[in-house]
This record gives C-alpha cells, sequence and structure tokens, in this order.
C-alpha cells in the first residue's frame, strides 16, 4: 500500500499542467520557426563544457542525447528568428548541436543511444526515429544558415534511417499497406510512441517538402488511421505498448502535436482529435481520472 499511496500522491503534485505552445509561421520546408515552440533545456539535461546538451544515463554518467540537443537547437533557432535582425553570433547555441550532430553522425546515417530503454526491453545501440526526424530539421536549418552542403547530406541520411524498416535496422514499421510507423523506440513487439512519431513526421514533412519526396504522406495516413488507438474515452495513451494513460504533461503534448501536424498536414482529423483532448485537459476530473488510473495500473504491474 505504501508503493500505491505514493503513486497516487505523485499523481496529485502532476496536475499542474506545462504549456507547449504551437509555432505561428511554421512551413513545411522547414524554412522557418520549427512547428513547436521549446523555451528551455528539457528536462533532466545540461550543457556540457562545449555548449553541448547530455542527458545523465542510468549508470550517472552524462551523454550526449540527439532528441534533447535537437529540442534545444530548434528551440534557441525560432526565438534567434523572433529577433529583429539577429546576427550570427545569435545561432551560436544552435549551431553548436547541428555542428556535433553532423560530425557525429555513423556510417549508417543515425546516432545510436548509448543506453537501455527497460519499458520496452530495448539494450543500448538502438537509432530513435524521434531523434532522426529532429535532426533533419535542425541539419535543414543549418544548411539556410551557413549554405553548407554538408548539411543537406547529413539531413539525408538522417531519413534514409528513420524509414529504414525495422528489421534492417532502421526506425520505419510498415504495415500491410506499405505505410510507415516511425518508431520512437524500435522495440519487438512495437512500442508506438505517440509523441515520438509526431515529431519525427515534423521533420520528415521538412524534407520531403524540399527534396520532392512523398514519404510523409504514407506516414501521416498512417498516423491518423491510428489515432483511434491513442484515445481511451477520457485521456490519451503515450504509446500502444502499454494501456496506461499519459501523464498530464505528455497529454498537453499531444494536444499541441495534434494541432501542429494539422497545419503542416491539412488533414482535420489531427485537428479533430487536439479538440477533443484539449477540453480533457482543461477537466480536472478527468486529469485526476487519468492519473488515478495510471498509478493503479503500474502498482499492479510491480506487483505482477
Amino acid at each position: 500500500m505504501t508503493a500505491l499511496r505514493s503513486l497516487l500522491a505523485s499523481g496529485v503534485r502532476d496536475l499542474r499542467v506545462r504549456d507547449y505552445p504551437v509555432a505561428a509561421g511554421a512551413r513545411r520546408d522547414g524554412r522557418g520557426p520549427f512547428p513547436m515552440v521549446w523555451t528551455d533545456l528539457p528536462g533532466g539535461t545540461a550543457l556540457d563544457a562545449d555548449g553541448v546538451v547530455t542527458a545523465t544515463g542510468p549508470d550517472g554518467r552524462a551523454y550526449p542525447n540527439p532528441v534533447s540537443m535537437c529540442l534545444y537547437a530548434l528551440g534557441e533557432h525560432s526565438r534567434a528568428l523572433a529577433e529583429d535582425r539577429p546576427d550570427r553570433d545569435r545561432f551560436g547555441p544552435f549551431l553548436t548541436q547541428a555542428s556535433w550532430l553532423r560530425a557525429h553522425q555513423d556510417g549508417e546515417g543515425g546516432w545510436r543511444y548509448p543506453v537501455p530503454v527497460p519499458r520496452y526491453g530495448v539494450g543500448p545501440g538502438w537509432y530513435s526515429g524521434m531523434a532522426q526526424g529532429m535532426a533533419a530539421s535542425t541539419l535543414l536549418r543549418a544548411h539556410d544558415l551557413t549554405g553548407e552542403r554538408s548539411y543537406l547530406d547529413s539531413a539525408d541520411g538522417a531519413v534514409e534511417v528513420l524509414l529504414r524498416p525495422v528489421d534492417r535496422g532502421g526506425c520505419a514499421d510498415y504495415d500491410e499497406r506499405g505505410r510507415p510507423f516511425l518508431e520512437e523506440c524500435p522495440a519487438s513487439p512495437p512500442s508506438r510512441v505517440l509523441n515520438g512519431a509526431l515529431f519525427a513526421l515534423f521533420g520528415l514533412i521538412e524534407h520531403q517538402h524540399r527534396t520532392g519526396g512523398s514519404a510523409h504522406l504514407a506516414v501521416q495516413d498512417r498516423l491518423a488511421a491510428e489515432l483511434a488507438g491513442f484515445d481511451l474515452g477520457y485521456w490519451s495513451r503515450y504509446d500502444l505498448r502499454w494501456s496506461w494513460p499519459a501523464s498530464v504533461n505528455y497529454h498537453a503534448l499531444h494536444v499541441s502535436l495534434l494541432a501542429a501536424t494539422a497545419g503542416l498536414t491539412g488533414m482535420p482529423v489531427f485537428d479533430d482529435v487536439a479538440g477533443r483532448w484539449r477540453a480533457r485537459l482543461r477537466d480536472p476530473a478527468s486529469r485526476l481520472r487519468a492519473r488515478v488510473v495510471k498509478a493503479t495500473q503500474v502498482w499492479r504491474h510491480r506487483r505482477g
């Protein structure tokens, strides 16, 4: 009972909702602000001596985290764009992350994570679809800023790994119609993380509009078809691997990501779902129910 009380208490503390603004002026070709506004360093991260974003691994050691790096970089880029005639130095933090990505991209075109993901039974050495897509968004903007072709080449490599089938070491899980789901953490069985897939889609849309590709159309069609699976009727799910409700802040992030996706794709289904989930977010009873249900299910899972 002590563990259950602890989970319930953390749920009550989690009722404060973070704001995830959708950027105005986001373009499908990525020539402008990133669709989501990120205002600070992601939680649990820090800047190392070189200004690169690092996270703390389970062994207590810091490692460069591509997703966190891109969130910070794209936030800095958007803030610099919003200033009146910013000079090149203002983009320094952004270019620090973009340069690291370019320099440390492996021969396959990706960035392997050196940490395990116990939630999905995944060991170190995996590619993240979220990282690959967000890196493409970052590298495309670095090319726009510097004119250096190598950033475009790096973005191409990132998208190649993003669309490579999971069974060949990539991040895309294809259905019988050939539509890929972009896996934040490729696993067996598939994890289907919603926020990671949406972030990855942003980068793919931007890249395909630069190159004339159409892979994003199948991705957004697959996501639209599977949205119902993430709907609990009173809240959203973080993934399709576990039936637990998402945390309140991930639910809020889902709402903003879906609204941004509607703007980029022109597909009303994303806006419709965002509207329903936004109403639940504003309902204290729905928030409390989601957290209590999650706490109970996690407790039962741990006991099992």
